[in-house]
């Protein structure tokens, strides 16, 4: 037979096909396909992390989505001052140990810490931020019978950069003005000093000033005056505490509530100038929230429907909500006020910690510490650490 150019054609066209169909063959059966493989997922917690002291005092970082403990610093006793920068990235605490005390930094999102200050001994701390950049100013003092000891003031950076203000006497500050100027103090006077070189820029007496909090504007003081006043009935001197308000310089002075009222527990709106706490109200014998927004003071839930004591008012980060601690049975209860009605979060030793974000809130309580959404579901439960230092979200990746 004669092969034309179209029969040869499609006889290389076979024979081409059939090799290919002979290599894929060989392929697969000498390279099987394999299994694709994954990082195991993490725990199905939530996106939380916690900072606290335990029983055993152990400084531990809780993850709460991996379900994982890190201890930070062994034989650590957590002390009052802590203060979180105003960008959330990093928070400032202090603690002790059997021989010393302890200034650190925690970078919230890397969760590495840095130790800013240490010192032999027992000292109090104070922290305040500055208002809109990531520097610390701290003081520290020893506590003696006659008031405060020695010490210094110093402002830190998270860059590890730490340097002395040059204050001769004071040792305590309390607020970082807007204007760059930090206010402090000493036993006796208030100072509004350079955060440079300490000069002096204004004083005050503040031998009767107590509790003295700052507004976030630096433009708003509000403390407790007290002081002795001679009680006919009694033929004696008694204390008279009284919550006023002023100027950073004590100008512009106004008594807000008298000493009848027992004013308690002032605290500042995270932005706006309003002024939570609470007062007794004589009618009825309770304790109750107050919100003074500067015209007048307004009752978070009005007298007639008050049957309970609400302490220890705690804002939201949006200054829109409070929540407190209802002290209607035993144990107390944390609760919250939204639209107009009462809502209760379950048990609170103590006060609310604080909050997340406007729908949670953070409950200590005898047996776990708890985040609540304002239904009074709870989003999550830990056991009950020795000393709550900070709950944070864990930030997106």
């Amino acid at each position: 037979m004669r092969c034309t150019p179209s029969i040869l054609r499609r006889l290389v066209l076979l024979l081409l096909g059939g090799s290919l169909v002979l290599v894929g063959l060989g392929c697969s059966s000498s390279q099987p396909p394999q299994p694709t493989t994954e990082a195991p997922p993490e725990s199905e917690g939530p996106a939380l992390f916690l900072l606290y002291t335990t029983p055993d005092d152990r400084l531990t970082l809780h993850d709460a989505r991996r379900g994982a403990n890190e201890v930070l610093v062994e034989d650590a006793t957590a002390k009052p001052a802590r203060a979180v920068s105003p960008s959330e990235r990093h928070l400032a605490f202090t603690y002790a140990t059997a021989d010393s005390s302890h200034l650190a930094l925690l970078d919230l999102d890397a969760r590495e810490i840095q130790r800013v200050h240490a010192v032999a001994g027992t000292v109090t701390y104070s922290l305040a931020w500055h208002p809109n950049r990531d520097r610390l100013a701290f003081g520290h003092y020893r506590p003696q019978e006659n008031g405060r000891g020695p010490g210094g003031l110093h402002v830190a950076t998270p860059e590890g950069t730490t340097r002395d203000v040059g204050c001769s006497t004071v040792r305590e500050v309390l607020h970082w003005l807007p204007d760059g100027a930090l206010a402090t103090r000493t036993d006796d006077n208030l100072y509004v000093v350079d955060a440079t070189d300490c000069a002096t820029r204004a004083s005050l007496d503040a031998r009767r000033m107590h509790y003295i909090r700052h507004a976030p504007s630096g433009q708003q003081v509000a403390y407790i005056y007290r002081e002795l006043k001679y009680d006919r009935d009694r033929g004696d001197y008694v204390p008279d505490s009284s919550l006023v308000l002023s100027g950073p310089q004590g100008e512009n002075r106004e008594t807000l509530f008298g000493d009848t009222r027992r004013a308690r527990h002032h605290r500042w709106a995270p932005e706006a100038p309003e002024l939570a706490l609470d007062v007794r109200v004589e009618a009825s014998g309770h304790r109750q929230v107050v919100v003074y927004d500067g015209s007048r003071p307004t009752f978070l839930i009005a007298p007639n429907q008050t049957t309970a004591d609400q302490v220890h008012p705690r804002w939201s980060p949006s200054g829109n909500r409070l929540a407190f601690t209802l002290r209607a049975s035993s144990p107390a209860q944390a609760a919250v006020r939204v639209q107009g009605q009462t809502r209760r979060l379950g048990p609170v030793d103590g006060a609310v910690w604080g909050w997340l974000d406007d729908r949670s809130v953070v409950v200590p309580g005898p047996d776990s510490v708890r985040v609540q959404s304002l239904t009074g579901t709870t989003r999550y439960a830990h056991p009950t650490p020795e000393t709550l230092l900070h709950a944070w979200r864990r930030p997106a990746l």
